[in-house]
């Protein structure tokens, strides 16, 4: 599989190469996945390729390296692991040693959380209310950063009924919300409480108890309960 990474970096290089690690009945399989970040010092998986591996395989680890610098991770490399809960298998390039970093569970308290995209954001906000209150959502998929500008959508109705909820009419607490701010497709999500308050997280503030109206509820597309 080494000769296979490498190979993938080499052809990659000089952007930073990155690929997940698969397992396939009971097997390791690499799969090499597609870089769009616009930096070459940096690496955001396709969210595309990302979908298309999950299909075939359960994910073992995301591997991506750093050119003509160690393997220590990078603070994003460590938040965005903890983040997916997956163990990042960073490589230095040339000389391909390797240095695997495993996910850590850290407390985040629920309000006041200050905004960071794949860290701490509406759906690590949403996340974790709902974990407190017993209901369990997977890890995140490798989000991309605007997916609304790029025609992807993480929200479809498929996606959250696969996190065991069912669209509804009128909200119940601890009901999810999904928000479309000027887009088509969903690019906001929170929790219902009571009284038409929801908890969320958006962007360039601080994740907080806030009314739906008058703006959020202009902006809502959908009401999912979960089934206990």
């Amino acid at each position: 599989m080494i000769e296979e990474i490498k190979a993938h970096f080499d052809a990659e290089y000089p952007q930073e190469g990155c690929g997940i690690i698969g397992i396939v009945k009971g097997k390791k399989r690499w799969f090499p996945c597609k870089n769009v970040a616009e930096g070459k010092e940096d690496f955001i998986m396709s969210s595309e390729d990302w979908f298309d591996v999950k299909k075939q395989a359960d994910i073992y680890a995301i591997v991506h390296n750093h050119i003509d610098s160690s393997n220590e991770p990078s603070e994003n490399d460590i938040n965005n692991c903890n983040a997916l809960g997956v163990p990042y298998y960073i490589f230095s390039y040339p000389d391909l040693e390797l240095n695997i970093l495993e996910p850590k569970q850290n407390f985040n308290p629920l309000i006041g959380r200050d905004y960071k995209f794949g860290v701490s954001d509406c759906f690590e906000a949403m996340r974790d209310w709902l974990s407190n209150e017993g209901i369990n959502i997977p890890k995140r998929a490798a989000f991309e950063d605007d997916w609304w500008l790029k025609g992807l959508d993480y929200f479809t109705e498929e996606v959250i009924n696969e996190w065991g909820f069912k669209k509804v009419t009128f909200p119940q607490k601890n009901d999810l919300l999904v928000f479309a701010v000027e887009s088509s497709v969903g690019n906001h999500c929170g929790v219902y409480l009571t009284n038409d308050i929801f908890f969320h997280h958006a962007e360039n503030r601080l994740s907080c108890r806030e009314s739906l109206y008058p703006f959020w509820g202009k902006h809502l597309i959908g009401i999912y309960r979960h089934e206990a």
